[in-house]
């Protein structure tokens, strides 16, 4: 079998990324095993967010060369 393709919902992992940078914004003593997970998957969250975006932007690309 192969690994199944990760689906994500752009809107809900951008406000998920957008919830942990209010966290650090907002805790003042920050629990370091916990912040360390937070940021973890934050990072995650940016890279798929970013992968996301590029394969839009490539998308729309392809679109605007059938059209010019």
């Amino acid at each position: 079998m192969s690994p199944k393709k990760k689906i994500i919902d752009f809107a809900s992992s951008f406000e998920e990324l957008e919830n942990i940078t209010q966290w650090f914004d907002s805790t003042d003593n920050v629990d370091v095993e916990v912040g360390l997970k937070k940021f973890e998957h934050g990072l995650e969250l940016a890279s798929e967010l970013k992968k996301k975006l590029s394969e839009v932007e490539n998308k729309v690309e392809e679109i605007k060369k059938k059209f010019t």
